[in-house]
């Protein structure tokens, strides 16, 4: 199963900015899969797109319903090379807003060409949505943006979730937004989400990071779905 290296968190001023958010400096191994979840406070302010390690970042999942809704996003890549000393920076938003990331390092992992995400991205009251997985082992990452800015206190994630991530704006209503992964042991359909707060006006997206097989050669490779 995919083994979470580390996380990083970085969030803009609460009242927003159009400040580009970076991590610390990290020197990653050859074959971890990086994941970039980003979301503002705006369904009409895309997120930037991050950059770093001269590596190339896919986005794999976006939830941009319009309206009076959160923008949330999720990019991937797999190092390749030797890198060294690096940082990921997820440059500024499309316009001033309030913003958030969340870069995470998986070992032990591997990502498809198109990997697995959710269907329905976007609701009102407790976030729920479901994934269907391909493959045994896998881990399902997620970012949920709530511009309902409901309180977090007692917040509960579904499934056991490990949140990796709190950007709380709610003493300015700039909305919240929540980042979490599960474990996914069997392939197939898997919920995901929260069931606290419960009055949340939520966008929220999912990818599949998948298990790589013990004995796989180079450990660098994204494989077909």
């Amino acid at each position: 199963m995919p083994s979470l290296v580390t996380s990083y968190f970085a969030v803009s001023a609460i009242n927003g900015d159009s400040s580009t958010l970076s991590t610390p400096a990290f020197t990653p191994s050859t074959g971890e899969v990086i994941i970039v979840k980003a979301a503002t406070w705006d369904s009409g302010t895309p997120s930037g797109t991050p950059s770093g390690g001269s590596l190339t970042y896919s986005r794999y999942a976006t939830g941009q319903p319009g309206g009076f809704d959160c923008y949330c996003t999720i990019f991937g890549t797999t190092v390749a090379g030797s890198p060294g000393s690096m940082t990921v920076t997820l440059s500024a938003p499309a316009a001033s807003s309030y913003h958030s990331m969340v870069v995470e390092r998986w070992s032990n992992a591997q990502l498809a060409t198109t990997p697995a995400t959710n269907s329905t991205i976007n609701g009102s009251g407790a976030p729920s949505a479901t994934l269907t997985t391909t493959a045994a082992n896998s881990i399902i990452t997620w970012v949920d943006g709530d511009d309902h800015s409901s309180s977090p206190t007692g917040r509960t994630y579904l499934n056991s979730a490990t949140e990796d991530g709190l950007a709380d704006g709610t003493s300015q209503t700039s909305s919240v937004h929540y980042y979490a992964y599960q474990t996914a042991a069997t392939a197939g359909s898997q919920t995901f989400g929260m069931s606290v707060p419960n009055n949340q006006t939520w966008v929220m997206v999912g990818i599949e990071v998948k298990d790589l097989p013990s004995g796989t050669p180079g450990a660098v490779w994204l494989l077909q779905a």
